[in-house]
């Protein structure tokens, strides 16, 4: 687990910076995750699980797009960034990354920055995401494996059509991770047990039967998602301490009935 104190920063940048995209993977129907490298071929500075970059591409008048936050979805490493993007149907950025941006092409992102980081800690590790609030419950999945912590790593979609990062989430398993994945609405070909582990949403019961009392939990996801996850963790009476959460909407407040 990186320690938050030690980060070297030698390697970080102020603003914007070139990118490589060297590589695309199209992880389910509306999620494409994008492989960056420095164009000038730098060792990247390290990131805390659960950090993000702000990305931004030149139109053809040479202007730049809006920038958009992009949660980092793979674990740190000196040589390349993994951001996964979700195709938003009134998402300006987001479409043009998904439609357009192919390996080959540049970029500008910021280094990485963002408060909602993996805390050191021993006590058990819950990990709940909703649709592409996974992503950042994957690189804290990937930072705490090798650790001794119990780790519990909950996905929700509605369906094998939005289920990314299948293979890679099995290749985490080990004695200490145990995942259960939520199927809302299977489809009729897709089997209890088999392509997914519970069929409905994440109920108060569920958490109650199959979470930790005394872990730590680390939540993302649609704002409906995320308010039934954090009322059914008060009602469990989970200490405020111990339950975080990063909302991809501004000005929402998920603590209020």
């Amino acid at each position: 687990m990186i320690d938050s104190n030690k980060i070297n920063s030698n390697n970080k940048w102020k603003g914007f910076k070139d990118f490589l995209v060297y590589k695309t993977v199209k992880e389910d129907e509306v999620v494409t995750s994008f492989y960056l490298k420095s164009l000038d071929g730098s060792k990247l500075p390290e990131f805390i699980a659960g950090q993000f970059i702000t990305v931004r591409i030149k139109n053809e008048d040479n202007t730049f797009t809006k920038p958009r936050q992009y949660t980092l979805s793979m674990n740190s490493n000196e040589e390349f960034y993994r951001i996964s993007v979700k195709r938003e149907e009134n998402g300006y950025l987001s479409k043009k990354l998904c439609d357009e941006i192919k390996a080959g092409d540049n970029l500008q992102i910021t280094a990485p920055l963002g408060n909602f980081i993996l805390k050191d800690s021993e006590k058990p590790l819950v990990l709940i995401g909703g649709g592409i609030g996974i992503t950042p419950m994957l690189t804290m999945a990937y930072d705490a494996v090798n650790s001794d912590r119990k780790i519990h790593f909950i996905y929700s979609i509605p369906n094998s059509t939005h289920h990314s990062f299948k293979e890679e989430t099995v290749k985490l398993h080990n004695n200490n991770f145990k995942s259960n994945v939520f199927y809302t609405r299977p489809k009729e070909n897709e089997k209890l047990g088999k392509d997914f582990d519970v069929q409905g949403r994440i109920s108060e019961k569920w958490m109650i039967d199959n979470l930790p009392k005394d872990g730590d939990f680390y939540f993302c996801g649609p704002v409906p998602f995320m308010k039934t996850v954090y009322h059914n963790l008060i009602s469990m009476a989970i200490e405020k301490e111990n339950i975080n959460f990063e909302m991809f909407e501004a000005g929402v407040d998920i603590t209020k009935e």
